[in-house]
């Protein structure tokens, strides 16, 4: 029997072909074997990774340290070297850890229409528009599963597709059904959002006034929001540039706000007549030097720490006394805050990384370590790693894989063990804290844009992931255990900037930025609306009123649980009585929607965005930068929905 080639000496042989590759690369005309060539170095020194964590290799940290420099070193080649600038396909998974996608995806009808328009205007002008490609053409809302007469209309599910979820786990099946109110408020451009962890608040750092340039810190008190609608504040900072991070002490009752210099933060807990100053009072500010410019953390014992270059620095707030502005809040720009601050109170240089740069950062609570994230502009590479601050910064555990910067990171109460990482390669990939590779890797989008935002939640236990686009405009939800996207949400044509999930409401928050709106605040790019006569808001109303009357019958009674207009739309296989089903059976393929014409004449849409008229059930177009809230309930208001935008700007 051959003995084994020892795995170091494997990554030796791996290093050495991708030495040869690149001095023979330039001899391959052919792209795509070219590229074949490259991503089977990529596999192959994963696989090297895997079968040593399999067989339990006693130096499997050292393995994937040498896997971690022949990984930085392709992928620096990558996108330095070749003439191919499109992110890489995943390369980190395997038969038992899965790369799925969603079935569905495909170009947005529009932009196809548009790049039809202007290649014939081009090259053949004054000929007759063509129509769409057979598989460019996407069929109508009503030819698509929905599992449940409270669906929200702005919701598109998957065919074929059976979530884990059941009557036996409540939560988990509004969820999987998207039985959602939808409520809305506009808000500044926002860069970043956090919840807290007992659902007190939620805090945007954003921008406002004029470009966008002056810094706001826009909150929420979530105790105290109606069902029916959002009710927010803005509040000047004090702080010299517009915040980029932004991060809640539930315990202390603390928002903390950071641009590249300070760090404040501002009191939500209750004055003594028992309510929150509109004007949260600033208690501390802490001053960053420019050399700690990184995103923030609060860790345990009333810590905080701000990450910058090979170190972060910590400030102990339980023995600092507070220090901030004399009045409660920053109420114009004239009075941003002149004293530097409180100096950190510690500074821990990363000891294994001391070129490190954290771009993104989120505490595991289970071990204390940071989990990180950089990005190849600000440290030139891609490495992923759980950082000990607690121990001289020491790497705890580098985790593999990884294609692009990886932008957000996001854990669960639900699983201890589990991590999601959001990369600009557009992947999610799941992470066991114990393991170096996804044990899932899901590949958000075809469109080569970045995975924007994501959010893992484990309603009733099963576990949830939602991940948002920023060119796809919309919010999918993924069942783990099913490995598939079951729908996905509207975002009402907007990129997607943040998500936040609220636990203590069963809430999923979504922060979007309209693209259509200039750094003026003017619209640019729309166009007359053509809105078929089920996706108008009376078409809502109908199905929502008969879902009513039908639940006044005694049981047994013939009345139909929907309207005649959702009739076609919850004609379900009669061996699923979910509601879920294969709608490739119908004949219908789209042609046929009647345009309301009363109703879209005074309606708007843009020429250039992913989702036509018909895509969702309901014909939105936000038109602004806007927060959504989306409350999964039993029984939700399905009417409740915000008007489109019109030509009254």
């Amino acid at each position: 029997m051959a003995e084994q080639v020892p795995r170091p000496a494997q990554l030796d042989c791996l290093a050495a072909r991708f030495e040869a590759f690149k001095s023979s690369a330039v001899e391959e005309p052919d792209r795509k074997a070219r590229n074949a060539k490259f991503r089977t170095i990529l596999e192959a020194t994963c696989t090297v990774v895997r079968d040593a964590e399999q067989s339990k290799e006693p130096q499997l940290a050292e393995l994937v340290e040498e896997a971690h420099v022949l990984l930085e070193a392709c992928l620096k080649y990558a996108y330095n070297d070749r003439d191919d600038s499109r992110p890489l396909s995943t390369f980190a998974h395997s038969e038992d850890e899965p790369w799925i996608d969603d079935i569905m995806e495909t170009a947005g009808s529009d932009l196809v229409d548009e790049f039809i328009r202007l290649y014939t205007k081009t090259l053949k002008p004054g000929s007759t528009v063509p129509p769409l490609p057979a598989f460019a053409q996407i069929r109508p809302w009503t030819k698509s599963p929905r599992p449940h007469t409270l669906t929200t209309r702005l919701s598109r599910f998957r065919p074929d597709i059976i979530p884990t979820a059941t009557p036996s786990t409540p939560l988990a099946l509004t969820i999987a059904e998207a039985r959602a109110q939808l409520t809305m408020d506009l808000i500044p451009l926002t860069h970043a959002m956090s919840v807290s962890s007992g659902g007190s608040i939620l805090a945007l750092a954003s921008g406002g006034g004029w470009k966008a340039r002056d810094p706001m810190l826009h909150y929420y008190l979530l105790g105290s929001q109606s069902d029916t609608y959002l009710e927010g504040a803005s509040m000047e900072p004090g702080l010299s540039s517009v915040p980029r991070f932004v991060a809640t002490d539930e315990e202390r009752k603390l928002v903390f706000l950071a641009d590249d210099d300070k760090i404040k933060s501002f009191s939500f807990a209750a004055s003594e007549d028992g309510k929150v100053p509109k004007c949260l009072a600033n208690v501390h500010t802490m001053h960053a030097k420019r050399l700690y410019d990184g995103p923030i953390a609060v860790l345990p014992n009333g810590r905080v720490a701000r990450a910058g270059k090979g170190k972060a620095a910590i400030w102990d707030l339980s023995f600092s006394a507070p220090h901030g502005d004399d009045q409660e809040g920053a109420t114009s720009l004239l009075s941003v805050e002149q004293s530097g601050g409180i100096e950190p109170d510690a500074v821990v240089t990363f000891a294994d990384d001391p070129s490190y740069v954290p771009a993104a950062w989120h505490l595991h609570s289970p071990t204390g370590h940071l989990l990180c994230g950089e990005r190849a502009a600000s440290s030139g590479g891609y490495a992923c790693l759980a950082l000990d601050l607690e121990h001289g910064g020491r790497r705890a555990a580098r985790y593999l894989g990884h294609g692009g910067d990886v932008t957000r990171i996001t854990t669960s109460p639900g699983d201890p063990n589990l991590f999601v990482t959001a990369a600009g390669d557009g992947y999610a990939r799941l992470f066991d804290a114990r393991r170096p590779l996804p044990v899932l890797t899901i590949e958000t989008s075809i469109q080569h844009e970045g995975c924007v935002d994501v959010v893992l939640v484990h309603p009733n236990g099963i576990p949830t992931l939602f991940t948002g686009g920023d060119r796809t405009q919309q919010i999918k939800m993924w069942d783990i255990r099913e490995q598939e996207c079951v729908y996905e949400l509207s975002t009402g044509n907007n990129a997607v900037r943040g998500m936040a999930w609220d636990d203590a409401h069963s809430s999923l928050f979504v922060a979007t930025e309209c693209p259509y709106v200039n750094q003026f605040g003017e619209r640019a790019g729309y166009r007359r609306a053509r809105i078929p006569t089920w996706a108008t808001w009376a078409s809502v109303e109908k199905d929502y009123k008969a879902h009513k009357a039908s639940a006044r019958q005694p049981a047994g009674s013939p009345t139909s649980t929907v309207s005649t207009a959702s009739e076609d739309v919850l004609h379900s296989d009669e061996s699923d009585s979910r509601g879920y089903y294969d709608s490739e059976d119908d004949d219908a393929d789209g042609d046929e929607d009647e345009i309301d014409e009363a109703y879209s004449a005074d309606m708007r849409w843009p020429e250039k965005c992913f989702h036509k008229e018909n895509y969702f059930g309901y014909a939105f177009d936000a038109g602004e930068h806007v927060l959504f809230r989306w409350q999964f309930k039993d029984e939700p208001d399905i009417t409740q929905l915000p008007a489109s935008t019109t030509s009254d700007w």
